[in-house]
């Protein structure tokens, strides 16, 4: 059963004047309603999102220090109070002759290596090796300028070589690898 109110006068609590509601909606336009912005929305939403795929890319090193592997974002958080879900997924390539070998990478905020990142290692018999990782973690930069986000690598012994690498086999008899994908959400603080 459907309630119904009916009356002809609303008064306010002292009885000193009247409500009106007669045709409260006629002459709204959209631009009446408020639009729905970040300031609107609880802490804790994903407000922005960025993303980058590589599809074809390798990027060798036999350096013991930090290249670039080609996956950048460069953003301007919304406020200082923002956080960073950020995740990555590649597939390591590493060759060793000397039987033991690592890649480790991480993801720099501008000049500063965050504590998001992993690596691989190779024990064994010397040659090549595969892996595909994904990598995940948050960053609370503590500002509201802009930020380039990279992933860098570097290779455990100078002289063997690490790929950070998508598409086709580098060597046949290895397991092909994947599409580099790089995604960032902000997160309101």
């Amino acid at each position: 059963m459907t309630s119904k109110l009916k009356t002809d006068v609303l008064e306010t609590v002292s009885g000193s004047g009247t409500i009106a509601l007669t045709n409260q909606l006629s002459g709204m336009t959209s631009a009446s309603v408020p639009l729905l912005t970040n300031a609107h929305v609880p802490a804790g939403s994903i407000i922005n999102a960025y993303t980058q795929v590589l599809s074809s890319n390798s990027i060798q090193s036999t350096s013991s220090s930090f290249v670039n592997s080609g996956l950048s974002i460069t953003l301007t958080p919304v406020s200082a109070s923002s956080k960073f879900y950020i995740t990555y997924t590649h597939a390591p390539h590493l060759y060793t002759s000397n039987n033991t070998t690592y890649v480790t990478h991480f993801v720099h905020r501008n000049s500063t290596v965050t504590t998001i990142g992993g690596g691989e290692r190779q024990d064994g018999s010397s040659g090549w090796r595969t892996a595909t990782q994904t990598t995940q973690g948050i960053d609370a930069p503590n500002t509201a300028s802009a930020i380039t986000y990279t992933v860098k690598f570097l290779t455990g012994s100078a002289g063997n070589n690490a790929n950070f690498h998508v598409g086709g086999h580098l060597n046949a008899s290895h397991a092909a690898g994947v599409s580099c994908q790089f995604t960032i959400l902000e997160i309101k603080g």
